[in-house]
Formats: structure tokens, C-alpha cells, sequence
């Protein structure tokens, strides 16, 4: 491993800074000035200050001498970001402009799904080591078969978080697995285990690929119980309509909150419900089992591999409805059992030591 490397993480940011892709990008970050590497960020749009004090790039900073900021880069920003521009967006990552803005890099990190247009970085014949951490569940692996033709090329790699996520594929790219841990680790892991379980909590943004919707109208069905719903985004209003159209006062939206915040969300509730249709973590799973609490998931992206036990992955073969029944009618030694064995299994396989060696070792060597 060689340190003093020049890391530039990529990935395409929202303008309201919250999600997986960012939070998992400051964890890399993180892991990767602790092997002395300088970290550079690049995202085409909404490159803001998420990051402290790490230097943040955006396509208008490579393109034009204005800041983003000044009245000329606004309008600049607009220009760019307009109707008439979008095939040079699309073709961005093959200009020379960022050719010469890239090749400042020793290793460039995509966080992307396999549709990003960033991916044309992996694809290009650039001589620039390029890494990609795939932040969506792939379906479809014509891509990945087309990326065999670029094993001459030098250090081009996969990263995963868990093997279940390639449906049994070996791609010809070397390919690696490394899982998520936790922003604040400190905080999340000094929540006291209680035997508890009275609260159920969904966290994300409210996305239809969360599936809330479902596990609001699932709540009629325990009115001694209660939800709450961590985030925010465009289905907050529909959320709204369903609890009060089914006047469901054991269901309550309880807004977002910062990584810097993430132990007060965690001290309000017992179990976490992931009903997701597709994740590649979730960051969730593994800041619950910090936390110390029970988790119910579909079984999704490296969910299963997390939890390690059939009683708490919900299937056809064990639905929500039954596994909350289940958990409920628990002796209060089993649910504190659980809760601690889920924490272990997060300080033994999932820490910020642990992950940040992985990411260090995937990256550098």
C-alpha cells in the first residue's frame, strides 16, 4: 500500500444532501485521508460543503473560471444545466476538459448505479486507475459482461457490499466486497439495549422504492404498537393522506435528521422495518444494528448476510404481519438477546475499523 495517493470520490449529489450514496461517500472519505491519501469530491451538480473541509468539485468549476456562487456562475449554472446543453452533460466525462481535471487523480472512486452517466469514466481508455462502488441493485449484467474488454486497462474494479448482490454472476473485472459502517459510531453504539419493543421506525427518503406505504396500512393492524417514519421527499403528502384517511394515531412522520443527529432518531424507537423492493445496504441496517436495535427486512441487498437469522428476514415464507406478532409474544431476555447479538455482529464484522481497512486495502493495493 502507498501512501500520499491523490483519491478523487465521484458521485452524482442532490441538492437536499441526504441519502445513502452521500453518507456512504463520507465514510470512504473518512477512511481514506486515516491511509494519508488526499481526498478531492467531485459531483456534476450540488457540490456543497458535506464534506468539511475536503475540497469539493463541481462540472462548472472545470468548465468556467466563476465561482458557482457569483452572479455569473449562477447564470453560467443555468446555461449549463439547460434543455440545449444536455447532450454535452451526457458526454461530459469524455471531454478533454475533464480529462485533464481527472488526470490530477491516481485513483478515481465512482459511486454510481450502472446507469450513471459517470460511468462512461470506467468505460473510457483513460490510463487513470478507476474503481466503482455500485450503489444500486443490478438486474442486468449486459454491462458488465461488455466491461470484460477493458481488463488491459489499468486497475479498473468492482466493489460490492455483499456477494448476494451478483445473483451468483462472476464478472471478469476484479471485483471485491466491501460492506458499510456507520458515521456516528460512537454515539449510535452508547444507546442503551432495552428489552422493549413497543416503537417500529422506517428511515429514508420517501421514495416508492421504500415501499412506506404498505407498512403504514400494516400498522391499523397493531393499534398498541407504534410507527414512526425518519425522512423526507415527494411522497411526504401521500404518507399524510394515509394516516388520516385511515386515522391512524399509532402512525407519526417524525421528519429528517443529520448524520450528526443519528443517535437522537435512534433513541426514539426499538425495531427498524426495511420493506424496501431493492437496496445495496441499506446504511440503515447497519446503523440499527449499532444502535442495538431489532431489525425486520425483506430480504434485500446484503440484509441477509447482516442479520443471519430467518426469524427477522421477511419473506413469503415469513410476513411482516407474523414477524411482528412473533417478536411481540417474545420473552423480554430474547428480544435483549437479539438486540445485543445484532450489535456484536455489527462491532465484529461492520465497525469503522474494520471497514475502513477493507476500503483502504481495496483502494491502495
Amino acid at each position: 500500500m502507498i501512501k500520499g495517493k491523490k483519491i478523487l470520490l465521484v458521485g452524482p449529489l442532490n441538492a437536499a444532501g441526504v441519502g445513502g450514496r452521500l453518507e456512504e461517500m463520507k465514510v470512504w472519505a473518512n477512511a481514506l485521508i486515516l491511509a494519508d491519501c488526499e481526498v478531492s469530491v467531485f459531483s456534476m451538480f450540488n457540490a456543497n460543503s458535506y464534506f468539511g473541509s475536503i475540497p469539493v468539485y463541481e462540472s462548472l468549476d472545470i468548465l468556467t473560471p466563476f465561482s458557482p456562487k457569483s452572479l455569473l456562475g449562477k447564470l453560467a449554472l443555468r446555461i449549463w444545466g439547460s434543455k440545449p446543453f444536455k447532450r454535452h452533460r451526457d458526454n461530459f466525462y469524455l471531454s478533454r476538459k475533464w480529462e485533464s481535471f481527472s488526470t490530477r487523480f491516481d485513483h478515481i472512486i465512482l459511486f454510481i448505479t450502472d446507469s450513471s452517466r459517470e460511468r462512461l469514466i470506467f468505460e473510457s481508455s483513460s490510463q487513470t486507475s478507476v474503481l466503482i462502488r455500485f450503489t444500486g441493485t443490478i438486474f442486468d449484467f449486459t454491462n458488465l459482461k461488455r466491461d470484460a474488454g477493458l481488463i488491459s486497462l489499468p486497475y479498473r474494479k468492482y466493489v460490492f457490499h455483499d456477494p448476494a448482490l451478483l445473483f451468483g454472476y462472476s464478472p471478469a473485472i476484479p471485483t471485491h466486497f466491501v460492506d458499510q459502517t456507520v458515521i456516528e459510531e460512537e454515539k449510535l453504539l452508547q444507546i442503551p439495549i432495552t428489552s422493549s419493543l413497543a416503537t417500529f421506525a422506517m428511515i429514508g427518503l420517501f421514495m416508492e422504492v421504500k415501499q412506506v406505504e404498505e407498512v403504514i396500512l400494516k400498522f391499523a393492524q397493531f393499534p398498541d404498537l407504534k410507527l414512526l417514519i425518519f425522512g423526507k421527499g415527494e411522497l411526504e403528502s401521500v404518507y399524510e393522506k394515509l394516516i388520516a384517511q385511515n386515522k391512524l394515531s399509532n402512525v407519526e412522520i417524525r421528519g429528517f435528521y443529520p448524520s450528526s443527529q443519528m443517535e437522537q432518531m435512534y433513541s426514539q424507537f426499538d425495531a427498524l422495518i426495511i420493506n424496501s423492493t431493492e437496496e445495496t445496504g441499506p446504511m440503515t441496517g447497519v446503523e440499527a444494528m449499532a444502535a442495538g436495535k431489532i431489525i425486520l427486512s425483506k430480504r434485500i441487498g446484503a440484509m441477509a448476510g447482516r442479520l443471519a437469522d430467518e426469524q427477522l428476514l421477511v419473506d413469503a415464507n415469513n410476513s411482516l404481519e407474523n414477524a411482528i406478532e412473533s417478536l411481540v409474544k417474545a420473552e423480554k431476555d430474547t428480544i435483549i438477546e437479539i438486540r445485543t447479538r445484532l450489535r456484536n455482529r455489527y462491532i465484529e464484522s461492520y465497525s469503522n475499523e474494520s471497514i475502513s481497512n477493507k476500503i483502504a486495502q481495496v483502494t491502495l493495493n
